[in-house]
Formats: C-alpha cells, structure tokens, sequence
C-alpha cells in the first residue's frame, strides 16, 4: 500500500497531524500499527530514524548504559540502536498494538530490539525511578498532534548525570510550541547542558505538501 493509499483509506500523515488527545493517538494507531511500517515507513523512505540514531552516536551517546526510546512505535529506533551495537534499550509507547508490532523486532544480530516494552502517556508522569537511563532517544514524537515540551522534564528526571539525549522534533513544531523556552528553562536549572541543535531530513522519499519536512535534533548531557 501506497502513502496515497493509506490516506485514501483514512489513515496518513495528516491524520498523525490532526492528532488532539491521548485517546485521538491510542484509536489511530490501533488501527494503523500492524501496516505502520509497510504503509508509512517504506514508501516515504522514512530516514528520521537513522539521522536521529547518528546524531545520538556523534554525540558521545551510550557507553553501553541503558537507552530509552520514547515514543517507539513500531520499534525502527530500536532495531538502528542494536544494529550498531547498543545492547540494552527499552521503549515507551501510548499505543500497545504499536508495542506489539516492536515486540517482534530483531537486531542484524537476531537478538530481539527491546529489553521491555512498556505503554505510557507521556502527558503524565512515568512510572519510572530517577536516574534510570544513560541515553533517551526520541523520533517521530515530538511533532504535529503529539507532545508540548512539557515532557522533557520527566525525561531529564529519569535520565541520569552525564546520560545523553537526542530528541527529535519537527522544525516548524519547534518554533510554534516554545521548545526553546523550556530548554533555556532547563539550562538555567542547571539540570541540562545547552542544546545543541542539528538539521535532519525526515524523509527521501514523501512527495506531496510534507516533502522536505525537516527536523530538530536537540542534543544535550543531562547534568544533575
């Protein structure tokens, strides 16, 4: 199936844009998960992932610590963190049927993606203790009809001193929802390093008004 024909059908992009709730995200992607990868990834030659994943490595993300992925979907940022050797990486999801389609995700190695999956609204606190992880990585999530920067603050509270992040977030998302403001929050805090900020494709191949949609990927330590 075409991205033409997903949005024929009621399922796209724009849908994904349109997004207003947790329950609006929970109904679309209960029924798009089992044809996500098929449906969107491929035919648009999605690459947000792997730019994301680069840029994460560059910056001196990992040293073998744990790695959260947030907002995991389908589990593609996963699969790029064990290709290139990250051992131990857990992912966040509002939606379970997005989970389970993770669930099944191999490495190159044949080794399994996730060392566990687990549902979460991000809108709401995590279950999660501080100083969890070494490394967060976030794709696709911080966009259109999903997150305010509001949940950055969570993820700087369960990541631990010195631990990485990379989070990516649409460039026009970025500048409309005050990104900045919570960062230079943040750095003020003294709880984060000043961001930096790199320029990523999303995709090679969409066409139509999303083509050439691009991305922030705000890059910083977690100090405290």
């Amino acid at each position: 199936m075409t991205q033409d024909e997903a949005d024929d059908e009621g399922i796209g992009l724009d849908d994904a844009y349109a997004l207003e709730t947790p329950d609006d995200s929970r109904r679309l992607y209960a029924k798009w998960a089992a044809t996500y990868d098929e449906d969107f990834i491929a035919p648009t030659g999605y690459v947000y992932h792997e730019n994301v994943v680069a840029a994460f490595l560059d910056a001196g993300g990992s040293a073998g610590g744990a790695i959260l992925d947030v907002g995991c979907g389908t589990g593609i940022v996963g699969v790029a963190l064990r290709d290139v050797g990250e051992k131990i990486v857990d992912g966040i999801d509002i939606s379970p049927e997005m989970l389970d389609v993770a669930r099944m995700k191999r490495s190159i190695f044949d080794e399994v993606a996730y060392r566990s999956l687990m549902v979460a609204d991000l809108n709401k606190p995590l279950d999660m203790p501080d100083d969890s992880y070494m490394g967060i990585v976030s794709v696709g999530t911080f966009t259109h009809g999903h997150l305010s920067p509001e949940p950055i603050r969570e993820l700087v509270r369960i990541a631990a001193p010195s631990a990485v992040c990379a989070l990516g977030i649409n460039a026009d998302h970025y500048t409309e929802m005050g990104f900045e403001a919570l960062f230079g929050e943040l750095v003020t805090a003294g709880l984060i390093t000043s961001p930096d900020n790199i320029d990523v494709s999303i995709y090679e191949a969409m066409r139509g008004e999303h083509a050439g949609t691009r991305a922030n990927v705000a890059l910083f330590q977690v100090l405290a």
